[in-house]
């Protein structure tokens, strides 16, 4: 196996996310950051390790991540979403409200009720169920509507 080949250590990170084995995940993102710092791939690596820390209620660190990952790439949709409900849950409530009229204002189509992001997070992306469920309460608290299972 090429150890160069960060798609690989990638995928084990996600794939430990999906798991709820957040902590595992840590290393194989870590890994992949080192082999190729630069690659056009990198806000989403960040966002992974973004969500690890939420998944384990790291706030603080899940803040700083996103907002490494927002800085690198602006217009992941599912990242500033990460962002929003870790301000929300630890009472940063202006900046949530900021972040989440950001996300909203994204040229990508941003998911704008929980309505739509339960689709979402539930049909494609993986999330445990006790991490979704904190993501929505985060949402809820920033001011994000409950409204239909629509994406626009």
């Amino acid at each position: 196996m090429d150890p160069s080949f960060a798609d690989a250590d990638v995928g084990l990170g996600f794939t430990y996310n999906k798991l709820g084995e957040f902590e595992n995940s840590f290393e194989f993102f870590d890994k992949a950051i080192s082999v190729s710092p630069h690659d056009r791939e990198l806000p989403y690596w960040y966002g992974g390790k973004a969500w690890a820390n939420f998944g384990l209620k790291n706030y603080d660190q899940a803040i700083d991540l996103a907002r490494r990952a927002i800085a690198i790439n602006p217009n992941i949709a599912i990242i500033h979403l990460n962002l929003v409900a870790a301000l929300a849950l630890t009472d940063h409530d202006a900046e949530a409200r900021e972040a989440l009229q950001r996300y909203l204002a994204l040229p990508t189509g941003p998911l704008r009720t929980i309505a739509a992001c339960k689709a979402q997070l539930e049909s494609r992306h993986g999330v445990p169920r006790e991490v979704r469920e904190r993501t929505y309460d985060g949402l809820r608290k920033a001011g994000m509507p409950e409204g239909e299972a629509k994406t626009n």
